[in-house]
């Protein structure tokens, strides 16, 4: 019978995140990849049912960390699609801006050495940008910061699927 598989979801140099099936041994599973030499920190995350690995491409790859924890969990790897993701309702406007803000993000990932991404950026942004305002004087309406804000929530919620 075939073992289920982890999903590699996000693996850019010093950042690799798994996600495990419900079936997959995590006893130990963050203590036994915290221990390899070059990894600087691994957490596990029980909601998303993923683990996050912190480490130094100079000293481990990520394959090796990926195989650590298919032996230790029991799963296999599930494949890897060459394809771009595409939104659930098949919107090309929508593949097209999902793959266009991906490729950055990974650039943007590449380039920092996984300390700086979309996902950190975009809100740090948008904070600094509320505590001006903020401390500018009185509040006024519903800016367009917040408006693009919700926008983007709303985008992410409901065209990009299989991600943190």
């Amino acid at each position: 019978m075939p073992r289920e598989a982890l999903a590699i979801v996000q693996d850019i140099p010093g950042r690799l995140r798994v996600r495990l099936p419900m079936t997959a041994r995590i006893a130990d599973l963050e203590g036994t990849v915290s221990h390899f030499p070059g990894v600087v920190s691994c957490r596990w995350s029980p909601r998303t049912r993923s683990l996050l690995t912190i480490y130094r491409p100079a000293e481990i790859e990520a394959e090796a960390i990926v195989d650590a924890i298919v032996e230790q969990a029991g799963v296999d790897i599930a494949p890897v699609s060459d394809a771009p993701a595409t939104p659930g309702n098949g919107s090309p406007v929508a593949a097209a801006l999902v793959q266009t803000v991906s490729g950055m993000d990974s650039r943007l990932g590449r380039a920092s050495g996984g300390v700086f991404t979309l996902g950190v950026l975009l809100p740090l942004a948008l904070t600094l940008w509320a505590i001006r305002d903020l401390t500018r004087g009185p509040i006024r309406s519903l800016p367009w910061s917040t408006a693009l804000w919700y926008a983007h929530g709303l985008f992410r919620d409901y065209n990009i699927h299989g991600r943190d």
